[in-house]
């Protein structure tokens, strides 16, 4: 029976794969992912060098599997990353095992077997150990792979804090492009919000069996990016059962006090977590896992305000309003201090797998919840007049991979994402706790803002459909060939509108104005408010062809990708008559947006010197479409009458983004257990996201998003690895880099315009924000696994550039001429495992800026520090509570000071 109904489901895979490969190429789509490695190798007799034909090599506790040729060789395709054992045997010969057999993503693992004749030594299994090579013959570009392992000794909880830690990579930022220009994948499938580029699902330490990091080139089956990609691998399960409970919790310690309200209390828990993580077989059905991970994170947070104005408290008020020298304040809070950056996250992440020798077939869900605010310095002494935003994602995905053969398998997958953020500062729109918005507004310079709240609140969410389907297929021994294609339709919602004063201007008998809250209609943009609604259904689709040579003196990646996207919107006729003015031409007009297509080429080369130096080439065309909140923002077109530039429409028609990547490098074994790693890049970044000024018919102006800014990145990158032995292992990376473009902020363009005169275009290319010329990070991880180890990471970077002021450049503006601070950090993680009734217990530390340095990540433009602003000789009389001290002692504009926690676990 169970014969009968694997065949059933086989035969149905076989033809839903057709059909749906059909449907997929008449509809619509966007990124690949490889998910899994390969493991070759030859098998020779011992003594005399010959093949052994028919060896049979099997991946231990699973199904994979393949049986030597003529010449020895063997490929088995389709292995998830990880560490495993191989099973080789053969008449004849004695059963050999290799261990610790590491695979990582889209990578080769050359294994090469020896067998001994079983009559040497009867019934005795060889054990040998395979050693990580310090090489990789078949990388064509700059990629590092981390493991489960190696993120269980980092002072790492997060994959933005991993992705920080490789080299290239500053605050996001790949190798000097925009932080939206990075996809970010899990078990090959694009979890990147379209809507503003950013990775919103967090996928638990504990979830990932392997992670890539890939901030060079990258092959055809990867698209939608322009600085790199990110490919999380998750776990699926075990053949035994699992189960471990963690629990830690925390605080901040710091000296700088006078900068960070409110820390000055070591004995207060700031932050909280407990996770339980579950795997195991599924009883009593055979071949089916599950993995389950849940975790509960609360963060009070470091940045404070002081509850000095109540909400409905005002601006001080004048008796005699000639005399400002007398005035009386209206100040009303208790003073209690209330946390103003404060984070809150419940996540479950779990997959189900069914396997069976041809097919396998895998359910997963990413899910997650989260709550929190955002620092504003203008309001840190009316802190409860900030708005709370809230978040609720959860991706779903099923994949289908059938197994025709140890060389061949082929993938179909179907994912729902769902991104839903809201914020508001109270739920009721029209609750009466909302005063006027305008209330409390400072009248004076360097002063916090006396009462009043935010009154914006919003409510977007994008849906996303995929189907994908990939063949992978091993045709000789020197050929890999990779195709897909994948289709995606999405579906935009986006709801803001800012809270105004219906009765704006009334007064009741006292003479107090009226408040009336309301909001405005639909469809208007002013200066009271605005109120803007839309939903948009774009189409995606992509299609690659990828083929990997290896030879004994090279190894070749060649591929080539197609996009396809669609906004699938309308635009007026005429950019100068957004409003179709019946007056003007372009009147009651409207023209679609055109379908974007472009293809991409994609070459990689690594050249084997000798089996421990390698050099490597590759280039490659990348294309991105822009985030859909610049395609569709403002989009009935309103232009704001007036001869200020006060409007924003967004464009619909707008291009792919552009980069084309040079990369060339080189992989040396220096000693026995350490290894160097060069790489020398060149990006050219064109159709880059900007804006023009456009004039209307009426006289009016607009800022419009178009293709315009350019930008060219150019360094290298030295890292020394050693890998862990003798109790230690260490990595050193050095990035120099050079990082130039017309603008750093798409909006550049709009806020230079706001200055009268407005400042003048950049004409050349100057420093990017993220330009930081000289970045280190030292990670060094000591101990024994399995007992005790400890971790520390040590990071350096150089000044990044700010703008001077006018005043300090003697009235001539140099965009990103000054040079901010240095920043350094050091972050460490200690680790003692104790073993109690077979039961393991963990416990560990974790220090986040051990020495409390305040790294200046905030400037002010008359110094380039964080604490002094020569403009303050201006400020004229301060009409407040605050001192100009306490107002420029802004504490977002540091690094976040020394956070120390303790925790403890139990694993099974």
């Amino acid at each position: 029976m169970k014969n009968i109904v694997k065949k059933f489901l086989v035969t149905c895979f076989e033809s839903f794969s057709v059909v749906g490969l059909m449907i997929l190429m008449l509809t619509t789509s966007i990124a690949f992912a490889g998910t899994t490695g390969k493991i070759t190798g030859k098998v020779t007799d011992e003594q005399t060098g010959e093949p052994v034909v028919g060896a049979n090599v099997v991946v231990e506790a699973t199904f994979l599997g393949a049986a030597a040729d003529l010449d020895g060789f063997y490929s088995i395709s389709n292995v998830p990353p990880g560490t495993y054992r191989l099973i080789v045997s053969a008449v004849g010969y004695q059963k050999t095992i290799i261990e610790n057999v590491l695979v990582k993503i889209d990578l080769t693992t050359r294994i090469d077997i020896k067998l001994s004749n079983s009559v040497i030594q009867l019934n005795q299994e060889v054990v040998v150990t395979s050693q990580r090579p310090m090489v990789q013959k078949d990388l064509t570009s700059t990629s590092v792979t981390i493991s489960s392992d190696d993120i269980r000794m980092m002072p790492v909880e997060s994959i933005g804090q991993i992705v920080n830690l490789q080299a290239g990579v500053i605050d996001g930022h790949f190798r000097g492009g925009r932080s939206n220009d990075v996809a970010y994948l899990i078990d090959g499938v694009a979890v990147t919000d379209p809507f503003n580029g950013g990775f919103t699902v967090e996928v638990e330490n504990t979830s990932i069996r392997q992670m890539e990091v890939i901030t060079g080139t990258f092959n055809a089956e990867y698209g939608q990016a322009l600085s790199g990609v990110v490919n999380i691998v998750t776990e699926g399960g075990s053949d035994k059962f699992k189960a471990s409970v963690s629990s830690y919790a925390g605080n901040f310690i710091t000296s700088h006090t006078d900068i960070f309200r409110n820390l000055d209390k070591a004995d207060r828990i700031a932050q909280k977590n407990f996770q339980i993580t579950l795997s195991g077989p599924v009883q009593p059905v055979k071949n089916l896992y599950f993995f389950l991970t849940g975790r509960y994170f609360d963060n009070i947070g470091h940045l404070y305000g002081k509850r000095v104005y109540n909400v409905n408290d005002d601006v001080p008020f004048f008796p005699n309003p000639m005399d400002k020298t007398v005035w009386i304040p209206r100040n009303t809070g208790d003073g209690a201090f209330v946390p103003m950056n404060p984070y809150t996250k419940y996540s479950a992440n779990g997959k189900l797998t069914y396997a069976m020798p041809e097919l396998a077939v895998t359910y997963s869900i990413f899910w997650d919840k989260t709550k929190n605010k955002y620092y504003d310095h203008y309001f840190s002494w009316t802190p409860d007049g900030i708005m709370t935003h809230y978040g609720d994602d959860w991706i779903q995905s099923l994949q289908l991979t059938h197994y025709p053969s140890s060389s061949t398998y082929q993938t179909l997958k179907f994912t729902a994402n769902y991104y839903h953020f809201k914020g508001y500062l109270y739920e009721d729109p029209f609750d009466p706790r909302y005063v006027n918005p305008r209330q409390g507004i400072a009248i004076s310079n360097y002063t916090f803002r006396s009462g009043g709240n935010q009154g914006g609140r919003y409510d977007r969410h994008t849906k996303t459909l995929i189907g994908q389907w990939s063949l992978a297929s091993q045709i000789n021994k020197e050929h890999k060939i990779g195709l897909g294609i994948e289709g995606r339709l999405y579906d935009i919602y986006n709801h803001s509108m800012d809270l105004v004063n219906l009765t704006e201007g009334q007064l009741d008998s006292l003479g107090n104005e009226i408040f009336t809250p309301g909001y405005p209609d639909k469809g208007t943009i002013s200066d009271q408010g605005s109120h803007i609604e839309y939903a948009r259904y774009p189409i995606e689709a992509s299609a690659y062809i990828q083929d990997k040579m290896e030879y004994d003196i090279m190894i070749i990646n060649v591929g080539l990708r197609f996009d396809y996207f669609n906004s699938r919107a309308k635009l007026p006729a005429d950019k100068r008559n957004p409003t179709r003015n019946p007056n003007f031409p372009g009147a009651n007009q409207w023209v679609d947006a055109n379908a974007k297509m472009q293809l991409s080429p994609r070459l990689g080369a690594s050249f084997p010197i000798t089996d421990k130096g390698i050099i490597r080439f590759s280039y490659g065309h990348f294309f991105k479409i822009p985030a859909f909140e610049n395609l569709y923002q403002n989009p009935d077109f309103i232009v704001r009458p007036g001869n200020s530039l006060n409007s924003i429409i967004g464009n619909p028609d707008l291009n792919a983004e552009k980069n084309v990547i040079y990369e060339i490098g080189l992989q040396q074994v220096l000693f026995e257990d350490v290894a160097i790693n060069l790489s020398v890049y060149y990006r050219d970044i064109r159709n880059w996201l900007g804006m023009e000024i456009v004039n209307t018919y009426e006289g009016f102006k607009y800022a419009r998003f178009i293709n315009r800014d350019y930008a060219n990145v150019r360094g290298f990158i030295v890292t020394l690895d050693k890998r862990f032995s003798n109790y230690f292992s260490a990595k050193l990376d050095y990035t120099y880099q050079i990082a130039e473009g017309n603008a750093s902020d798409p909006y550049s363009v709009y806020n230079k315009n706001q200055t009268n005169p407005p400042i003048e275009e950049t004409k050349t290319v100057v420093p990017l924000d993220w330009d930081q010329r000289h970045t280190l990070n030292l990670t060094v991880n000591v101990g024994v696994p399995g007992d005790w180890t400890a971790g520390f990471i040590f990071q350096y970077g150089s000044g990044m550039p700010y703008t001077e002021d006018v005043k300090v450049s003697k009235g001539v503006r140099f965009e990103n001429g000054g040079k901010k601070p240095a920043f350094y950090n050091v972050d460490l993680r200690a680790d003692k495992i104790f073993k109690v009734f077979g039961v393991n217990v963990m416990t560990y530390l974790m220090v986040y800026n051990v020495f409390d340095i305040k790294n200046e990540f905030g400037v002010y433009a008359t110094t380039g520090r964080a604490n002094v602003d020569l403009n303050t000789q201006y400020a004229g009389e301060i009409i407040g509570l605050n001192t100009i001290q306490e107002y420029i002692n802004n504490p977002s504009m540091y690094s976040t000071p020394r956070e120390v926690r303790l925790g403890i676990g139990f694993e099974l």
